[in-house]
This record gives structure tokens, sequence and C-alpha cells, in this order.
């Protein structure tokens, strides 16, 4: 007997459902559980659908084996109230794999309508429904796969120099379970009393708004600019007990509207802190690593956000499962994918020039096999945008594959952005020649979006 693997199971469910005699109205929908096990739905009363076409459905899901968890396929029937199962934003058109056929050539993909319930990782697929609001400040998430890319530091200097020509600019650490931003850039004594851990907590018992006035602090490093620097650090003043609250900091929360997951209220977070200290720009400092905090910073807060990466296969195959993820489900993608751009991080300064065009060169290729559409026929890559498609050319520096620039510096190694050059700290000008490329890149987007 075939054993069926995850892999296999959607594969084969879709299959399935190309190849059975079924009427055309209504499509049969592919239900996948936490267990990754599948059920086909079907959008309609029981007595409405045909009894062969239900009984060849039946046949097809139990041959899933492991992963068919039942011989029922849902229908209005299976649920007191189907309107909500149906209408369940989550669904999503998910572009199956077929494999290959005998002698090696790709059998394509097939669309189906997925709803897929996972335990984590389910804001990758939610991208923010405010997108395009013009009245609140540009927001912008810094993101790496692993730490030590230099992703908190950049952060603190992009910071500096949006503060340094005038801007208002507002910190938020969302790296909750490697919380740094706050020691990098705020003296012990001047963190704020409560902390982003204090307002998940407080929140779930209904008391969010009595710690929103007393989690924010400014930065001394903003003391010498034009602007501001404040700062929500993850943990406040003299926490003495903060494992127990991040162990349930991530807990959905009843409403009246039903449970507010994790990803809508770290928004409502974030749009309750705009409001109170009117920003320019806000900047995030993610959790890195393929994580909920990362999902819901990336895909639901950011209009940017910067991946942080070096030429490394560690950064090259996570960026590939993470934007195979969203390929599958194109119009997820399509919503994401312009608001990416890659930062280059500890660019090697030995070979500068070849090791930045191979960087460029994979960066373009990933976006191309991934995110990009695919180039109208007849389209070379000089004239890559087909009417309706979105393709950048390699050689487009505006496009999301095109890296800003960080050369690696060894000041900047354990660096103390609050340390005066005087006292061994950056002068402004070894700041901006390492992080002016970040820094201008930041401020345009602040000026375009205050346009």
């Amino acid at each position: 007997m075939t054993i069926i693997r995850f892999n296999d199971a959607l594969c084969q469910a879709a299959t399935a459902l190309q190849s059975l005699p079924l009427p055309p109205n209504p499509k049969p929908r592919v239900v996948r559980d936490v267990f990754g096990r599948l059920r086909f739905a079907l959008d309609c009363p029981l007595a409405n659908y045909p009894a062969d076409a239900l009984a060849a459905l039946q046949s097809a899901q139990m041959a899933l084996g492991a992963y068919a968890s039942s011989p029922e396929v849902l229908t209005h029937d299976s649920f007191a109230f189907p309107e909500k199962v149906f209408s369940d934003p989550d669904w999503h058109i998910t572009l199956v794999q077929l494999g290959h056929d005998e002698e090696g050539n790709p059998l394509g993909d097939v669309a189906v309508l997925l709803l897929d319930r996972q335990i984590t990782g389910r804001d990758w697929l939610r991208p923010n429904d405010s997108e395009g609001a013009t009245n609140r400040p540009h927001r912008m998430v810094f993101f790496g796969l692993k730490g030590g890319v230099g992703r908190s530091t950049a952060l603190c200097m992009t910071a500096w120099g949006l503060a340094r020509k005038g801007k208002r600019v507002l910190l938020i650490d969302f790296d909750l379970e490697s919380p740094g931003l706050s020691g990098l850039i705020l003296p012990r004594g001047s963190v704020a009393e409560f902390g982003v851990v204090d307002w998940l907590i407080e929140d779930a018992v209904g008391q969010g708004d009595s710690v929103i006035q007393r989690m924010v602090s400014a930065s001394p490093l903003g003391e010498a600019t034009v602007g501001a620097i404040r700062v929500a650090a993850a943990i406040g003043q003299s926490e003495s007990d903060y494992l127990a609250k991040l162990a349930r900091a991530y807990a959905d929360v009843p409403s009246g509207d039903g449970p507010q997951r994790l990803g809508e209220r770290l928004l409502r977070l974030v749009e309750t802190l705009e409001a109170q200290e009117e920003p320019d720009v806000v900047l995030v400092d993610s959790r890195a690593g393929l994580h909920d905090l990362a999902a819901v910073a990336i895909t639901t807060i950011a209009d940017t956000a910067l991946l942080f990466a070096t030429d490394g296969e560690q950064s090259w195959a996570g960026y590939t499962q993470l934007f195979l993820h969203w390929q599958r489900r194109p119009e997820i993608a399509k919503r994401v994918r312009e608001h990416l751009t890659l930062v280059r991080a500890l660019t090697p300064t030995a070979n500068r020039e070849a090791g930045v065009h191979r960087f460029q060169q994979r960066a373009y290729e990933l976006f191309a096999e991934t995110l990009y559409d695919e180039i109208p026929v007849g389209a070379g890559l000089e004239s890559p945008e087909g009417e309706g498609s979105f393709h950048p050319g390699e050689a487009d520096q505006s496009a999301p594959h095109a890296p800003i620039l960080i050369d690696w510096d060894e000041q900047f190694q354990e660096f103390d952005p609050m340390l005066r050059p005087e006292d061994g700290g950056a002068t402004p000008a070894r700041i901006e020649a390492t992080f002016g490329e970040l820094i201008k890149f930041a401020h345009e987007r602040v000026q375009e979006n205050a346009k």
C-alpha cells in the first residue's frame, strides 16, 4: 500500500477534482485541517448535489489514506452557520503543482479554493485591509531570517538619519523573544514603565488603555537632531516576570465579533500609538525568522518591508520558502510583493563589485521565479512590463529585488549608537557612509507618503 505524505495529499485531491466527472457548479473546495487532513466542501445543501458526483468525491477523499479524516463531504448541512464557514476570509485560491508525467515533464498547476486551518503562520496570508491609507504615517518593518545581520543597528541609524532631517520617528520593538532595541537606543533609566508585552497582557483583560500612555519614551539619540526619536520597547522598566507574560502574549482574545487574533491586536496597538505620538514614520523591529510576529509585521502592518539578507544559502533558502508560500496564493502575492525591498547587509568590501553583482542576480532570479508575473510571450527583459503584469527588469533599481547595500564596517559590530564620537562612537560622516543609502531610501518613502 502506497503511503501518502503531506506533500502528496493536496496534489492528489487537486488531481481528483480535475479528472472526476463533476457538475460545473458549485465547484468543490478543499479544507485542510490542523493535521493536514483534507476534506472536500460544497457550497450548497447536500440535497442539491447529484448523488453520483457526491459518491465520486467521497471515494476520492477516502483515497487520501491517513490524510482523509472522514468520508463525509462537507456541505451546508455539515454546519450550524454554513454562510459563516463559506464566507471565511481565509479561503484562498491556491495553486497546486500536479507533479510530473512518466517522462519527467511537469504537469503544471491547478487552482483550488483552499481553507487552510493552521496552528501558526496564518498571518502570512492576511494582508492589511486598510492598505493604501493616506492619513497615517508610513510604516517600515525591518526583518531578517536570522539575527546577527545588523538589522537593529540599521534601524537605529535610520531613525537617527530621519530625525536629522526633521522627522518625528516612532520605533516599536516587536522582537519580543529577543528584545534588544531598548538596550541599543535607551539608557537603562530612560526605558518607559511598560512595554509592548505589558500591553498585550493588559489588553487581553480589557486594560490596554491603562498602559498605553506609559509605554513610550524619548531616546537621547534624537536629542541633537531637528526631529525626535520615540521608542516603544518590548520590555518595560523594572520588569521582573517577563517570561510569564511572554507565554501568554500571543493568545487570541475574546471580542464582540469573535476571537481577536494576534495580528489584529498588534495592528490596533500600532494605530493607537500612532494616534498618541503623531509620528511622521513608524519603524518596526520585527522578530527574526519565519515567526508569527514577523508574519504580522510584514504582511499586516508594513507599508515597506525591508528584508535583510546576506549572500548565504540560509538567506536564499528561507526567502525562497516564504515567497513560494505567497506564490501559491496569487491574490496574496500581488498584494505583498510591491511592499518588499531587499537589503544586502554586511556587504564585504573585498571584491565588492563582483559580490554585489552576484547578489543582485540571485535576488532577481528569486523574485522572477516566485513573485513576479511571467514575462509575456515576445517581451524581453528590456521591456518587461506587459499590460497588467508586474515583472520589473533585472536592472530596475526601484524594483523589490534591487538591494539596498550596507557595507560591512567593523565599527558597527557590537556598536553602541549612544556613544559620542569623541568617546569612540561613529561620526555622522561614517554613519552616512555605511547607512546613507538606506536612510535616503527611507526618507524618500516618508516624503512620498506625506504628499
